[in-house]
């Protein structure tokens, strides 16, 4: 196997050939869905994959993105693929029961019975001389028949005189058709169990094989679908345990308890990129049934578990998943059910996949959704997004690798857009070119690349919103709410916020909401301890949605002479209105309230009062203090979409220390600027950064009137 992949690929295709494809006799195997939203590199990792797999692990790959077939013809395409030659397998797998269901399905027949009888068996015959014993025996015949030739009229017809040519020649024209039929007859021998499985299945209801395929020929292709997709199990069953692999070097890691039942073989993989189409879901919802029905009606080793271990792509949350796993944006399972939560595809392996849930029970191998593996795809590190987006064009300004990887996320699409921004960077006579806002950045067209990704990134039914809007788009709204850690896992939305909850379910369901994606800082633990991430829009998604409100031009109110209304205040004004008139009739503690109407103080600009309000409550608790602190420095900051991070805090101090306010004032005031622009993915975190946010906590603890300081101490430490 060879794990040779591009930088952010290597990781995930690696961990899931160590961990996912040893397999033992008698051992059930996952349909592991790969997760993550559009564009993120699940197709580019599937393709990767298949190249580690290489010459010595058997796989093909489907994509219904670009080919969705019914699920007949994509097991045709799998067994067509799987049936080339591995290194590792003396000889190349064949699927028997497969082949002899898909002619007879392929076939008109007669409506005579007599006749469509001799074609089934024409058929079979026919298909029994393409097999390797038939074109053995086709060879041997025809030596045969040559022999017997020469006997009689050949080089040896002089020592066959008289009446003993002519009973030479009698026997030859008799035994020619009862060789051949001999020989392949013999031939058909090797197809004996395929046959018997067309006998033993339901549908044939316990007539012979060639009765039982003029059944499957008379049926319709949906019908055929449930006998196919299990003969196409069967058979690769059969040939993982009739012609095991050769022994070879791998590296797999297989738990010691596993380890200890000797030499483990290596799964097939079916790699099935495009599974939230309607095609991809009809043939993996078909292959699951397959396997449940041969466990439940199949006899001998049809009913054993079959070698297939499939990764499919999907950018879509399944429904049927919900019932043994936790939804990728909610923050815990549901209490009292059996989910479990979706792991990262490099920390996936079989044990969280077949273990019991905690009442101590073993999923149910009849359930569909036990035969479901949910993963999520690992972003890019800093530096794979770093090899991505680490080439600029001539005209483009630096950009640091750790601001690429927190604007992008880490998402493959994300860094490629990035990149090939800047590699088409234009001279542009902007003063502040170089300082603006990277989603904001124009193409040659005059196109701004937060516009581009939304375009290929957001899902059906969420419009891209355009240079000038009335009223306000969806995604909006729902990006302005998402931004409130507090607000995203609320199962409650604001009644007065009507298009918001189809957009968050549309977000959700396509993955673009996730714990996962939630980038905590530095000081998160300090005050949060080890508690759950929130989930929250992904950072690429969500710079784009807020860099589009930004740009939005004010438009006056329609029918009066009231000033323009700026579209950033007027989304954050009526949302915390609406958030405050929930929280006051569902009875939200006042401190709650309050902390939540601070936040969107901030994300309107207005940083003096928020900065005193923070102040005024240091000296209660010093660990809630951080845990608000971090809340607040959370919320969206309009001012980094105009002006470099080091203007806006020069923007924001100023008048600060000279107005005559304590050292507690001042220092938390630049303490929330900093952390506040901190939190901007464009802000280069560099040392100089560091050293202030350090400072300003070791200020802090100097002129605390508590004694326990440690929490303001810990979370100074993080930033030297």
């Amino acid at each position: 196997m060879s794990t040779t992949t591009e930088p952010g690929h290597a990781q995930g295709t690696e961990a899931f050939l160590r961990h996912m494809i040893w397999r033992y006799p008698q051992q059930r195997q996952p349909v592991v869905a790969l997760l993550g939203p559009r564009g993120s590199g699940k197709s580019t990792l599937l393709g990767h994959l298949s190249q580690g797999c290489g010459s010595t692990v058997v796989h093909a790959h489907l994509d219904f993105n670009e080919n969705p077939v019914d699920p007949v013809s994509a097991a045709t395409l799998a067994a067509f693929q799987m049936m080339r030659g591995w290194d590792t397998l003396r000889r190349s797998p064949v699927f028997h029961r497969f082949a002899l269901g898909l002619l007879a399905l392929n076939e008109n027949l007669e409506t005579d019975r007599t006749r469509a009888t001799d074609q089934i068996r024409g058929l079979i015959q026919a298909y029994t001389r393409g097999t390797r014993p038939g074109r053995f025996a086709t060879r041997v015949e025809g030596a045969a028949v040559t022999t017997m030739d020469v006997v009689a009229t050949g080089a040896l017809s002089p020592l066959v005189s008289g009446t003993g040519s002519q009973v030479v020649a009698a026997v030859r024209d008799q035994a020619r058709p009862v060789i051949g039929s001999l020989l392949q007859s013999a031939a058909r021998w090797g197809l004996r169990d395929a046959l018997r499985w067309h006998v033993s299945i339901p549908e044939a209801e316990d007539a012979g094989y060639v009765d039982a395929l003029i059944r499957l020929s008379s049926a319709s292709r949906s019908a055929a679908v449930a006998p196919l997709l299990s003969a196409f199990l069967a058979d690769a069953q059969e040939q993982a345990e009739r012609h095991p692999a050769l022994r070879s070097t791998c590296s797999c890691e297989v738990p010691e308890h596993e380890a200890a039942r000797g030499r483990h073989d290596h799964a097939w993989v079916l790699l099935v990129d495009g599974a939230q189409t309607a095609a991809g879901r009809r043939f993996l919802g078909a292959l699951i049934n397959a396997r449940i029905r041969n466990r439940q009606t199949g006899q001998g080793a049809s009913a054993k578990p079959d070698p297939l271990v499939v990764l499919a792509a999907c950018d879509q949350w399944q429904p049927e998943w919900t019932t043994r796993w936790c939804e990728p944006w909610r923050t815990t399972p549901i209490a009292g059910t059996s989910q479990r939560r979706v792991p990262l595809l490099s920390r996936a392996d079989r044990a969280q996949w077949a273990r019991e849930d905690d009442a101590g029970a073993a999923a149910d191998p009849d359930s569909v959704a036990s035969h479901w593996y949910p993963v999520w795809l690992d972003p890019m590190t800093e530096e794979q997004v770093g090899y991505v987006t680490g080439a600029p064009g001539p005209l483009a300004p630096p950009l640091a690798a750790s601001a690429a990887h927190r604007l992008t996320g880490g998402h493959w699409g994300a860094a490629t857009a990035v990149k090939e921004q800047r590699e088409g960077a234009l001279p542009d006579g902007d003063a502040t070119a170089v300082e603006r806002s990277l989603p904001a950045a124009l193409d040659p067209g005059g196109r701004p690349l937060w516009s581009r990704a939304l375009e290929t990134s957001l899902p059906e039914g969420l419009a891209v919103p355009a240079a000038r809007w009335t009223p306000v788009p969806a995604v909006v709204l729902a990006a302005a709410y998402l931004a409130d850690a507090r607000t995203a896992d609320d199962p409650w939305v604001p009644a007065e916020l009507t298009d918001l909850p189809h957009s968050l379910e549309l977000l959700r369901r396509n993955l673009w909401v996730s714990t996962h994606a939630h980038a905590p800082s530095r000081i998160r633990e300090v005050g949060w301890g080890p508690a759950d991430r929130p989930p929250t829009l992904h950072p690429w998604l969500s710079r784009c949605v807020l860099t589009a409100l930004s740009a939005a031009p004010a438009e006056p109110p329609a029918g009066g002479h009231a000033p323009p209304v700026d579209p950033w205040d007027a989304v954050f004004v009526r949302q915390a209105e609406a958030l405050a008139a929930m929280s006051a009739a569902r009875g939200r503690s006042p401190e709650s309230v309050e902390e939540q109407r601070l936040f969107y103080e901030l994300c309107l600009g207005r940083f003096a009062p928020v900065a005193d309000a923070l102040a005024a409550r240091f000296d209660r608790d010093h660990r809630a203090w951080v845990r608000l602190l971090d809340y607040l420095a959370s919320a969206p900051c309009r001012l980094v979409h105009e002006r470099s991070a080091p203007q806006v805090y020069a923007l924001l101090l100023a008048g600060i220390e000279g107005r005559g306010s304590g050292v507690v004032t001042v220092a938390t005031a630049k303490l929330l600027a900093l952390l506040w622009l901190y939190n901007d993915p464009l802000t280069e975190h560099s040392h100089g950064w560091d050293a202030q946010i350090e400072e300003g906590f070791e200020r802090l603890s100097h002129n605390s009137r508590l004694l326990d300081v440690s929490a303001l101490q810990q979370a100074g430490a993080l930033f030297a």
